[in-house]
């Protein structure tokens, strides 16, 4: 079928851009995908992705040319603040754009997150400019607005609340931690839902814009915990006394109402309902 475009890069093809490449590649769109080892690069070519190695550095991105070759780029690089510090990441950011604005790529999509947003009371939409405390957050708040203010490319930055599915559900070791947050509603995505949201961006050519992406029911952690373990025939521990926590839903209405999306896991307790409990 006809695209508006052809060829998408993807910095990185790891838990969530490869099955995005795979997806896209099946909606007939030319796709290469980023790993920063020959034997990642390798699991790409086993999958039928066409494989980069690719290394963001301080400065400019180590990268073959061939890689910029795109009408469209998918940024998913999460930061590593407690391995190298928050400036790092953000270093690694502006050199990436500089490397950007120096290629033919028009558009990017930036996969962000919902810790951007300062631990509130209440309803969070994509106007609430309040600064999160944690240091990932006001990275990627800041690595955000690098992005978005560039005059050589458009940026929609897709800020994903918590990244649940497959391997990603609650272990027995998780079960079993002592955690004081158990009446904290949560805010999740599944993987499923996030590269259906992907795909449905760059089909729809919705550039300049933030949205939130969550699922539209909110358990509480200790619901959530609660229904896993019982799918998976784990023990849970007795519910601890809840610390001081703050109640914040992070809205994702804006985001369904530009592309008209429904949640395949809008509850994210029905995850559970089926055999693989979540793919366990």
């Amino acid at each position: 079928m006809d695209q508006p475009f052809q060829k998408i890069s993807i910095l990185s093809c790891g838990w969530l851009g490869k099955p995005l490449a795979i997806a896209l590649q099946q909606r007939g769109y030319a796709v290469k995908g980023a790993r920063t080892s020959a034997e990642g690069v390798k699991e790409l070519q086993e999958a039928g992705i066409d494989g980069h190695i690719v290394v963001l550095r301080d400065g400019l991105p180590q990268a073959p040319e061939t890689f910029w070759d795109a009408d469209v780029l998918v940024i998913n690089v999460p930061p590593r603040n407690r391995e190298r510090g928050v400036q790092a990441h953000i270093e690694e950011i502006k050199g990436l754009r500089e490397k950007l604005e120096a290629t033919g790529i028009k558009k990017v999509l930036f996969v962000s997150s919902t810790s951007v947003y300062a631990d509130v009371d209440g309803i969070v939409t994509e106007t609430d400019m309040g600064m999160p405390e944690a240091p990932n957050g006001a990275a990627l708040r800041e690595v955000e607005q690098l992005l978005l203010q560039s005059p050589a490319f458009r940026t929609t930055v897709l800020r994903f609340g918590g990244l649940i599915g497959y391997d990603r559900v609650p272990t027995a070791a998780v079960l079993q931690s002592q955690r004081r947050n158990n009446d904290a509603p949560m805010n999740v995505i599944h993987r499923d839902d996030c590269v259906a949201i992907i795909c449905q961006l760059i089909e729809k050519e919705i550039w300049g814009e933030i949205f939130n992406a969550c699922a539209g029911g909110h358990p509480t952690r200790y619901q959530y915990y609660s229904v896993a373990a019982k799918a998976f025939g784990l023990e849970l521990p007795e519910k601890q006394p809840s610390g001081q926590q703050s109640a914040k839903i992070v809205s994702s209405e804006k985001l369904k109402q530009w592309l008209g999306y429904k949640f395949i896991y809008d509850d994210p307790l029905t995850i559970f309902d089926t055999p693989a409990a979540g793919e366990r």
